[in-house]
């Protein structure tokens, strides 16, 4: 059953949790530490064929404490604590799950296509600025909308994957896409 989850849902796990925490070093620390309570947990899994949604559900859980952790560290800390490096992205990172907007669909994330047009630049511009604003939204509205919207989860399997009621997943999708658009209209 470990192997099975380490082979496909941790793969996917990755994804959310980089997308979740914007730092490599913290989305493997997320999924090894979703592991080892999925393997101590395994008892409690009841139905086999949920391994998977169980799992994601684990990642997600362990993503929401780290960014617990490090808004206490920002308060605590303070400006020390972004200086220190502890709460930036890794540079020049684009996460698994957001990858899909580079696929020639839409403006690419980083530079790796021949020169872009000016409209293009500004729409990446307004990406970016999208993606920095998804990171200041509280824990729970940034998940919801990083799972149905960066890893196109339909609301129910949003609302299993952060172990609440459907109704409770589309409040933090509702406010969250509210949040979102108000600090667009402040951005410009």
């Amino acid at each position: 059953m470990l192997s099975e989850l380490a082979a496909g849902p941790a793969r996917k796990g990755y994804a959310i949790a980089y997308d979740m925490l914007g730092s490599r070093a913290e989305a493997e620390e997320a999924v090894q530490e979703a592991l080892a309570r999925a393997c101590e947990r395994l008892d409690d899994l009841r139905d086999p064929a949920a391994a998977p949604a169980w799992f994601l559900r684990i990642v997600a859980t362990t993503c929401l404490r780290t960014l617990r952790r490090r808004r206490l560290k920002r308060a605590v800390f303070g400006r020390w604590f972004d200086k220190a490096g502890d709460a930036e992205p890794d540079a020049g990172e684009s996460s698994p799950g957001m990858r899909a907007a580079d696929d020639g669909d839409g403006p690419p994330l980083h530079g790796t296509r021949a020169p872009m047009a000016a409209a293009t630049i500004s729409d990446r511009q307004e990406v970016v600025a999208l993606l920095r604003h998804v990171e200041v939204l509280p824990a729970k509205q940034r998940v919801a909308l990083v799972l149905r919207y960066g890893h196109d989860m339909p609301v129910p399997e949003v609302a299993a994957t952060m172990g609440v009621e459907l109704a409770t997943a589309k409040t933090h999708l509702v406010r969250g896409l509210a949040r979102l658009r108000d600090l667009m209209e402040e951005h410009r």
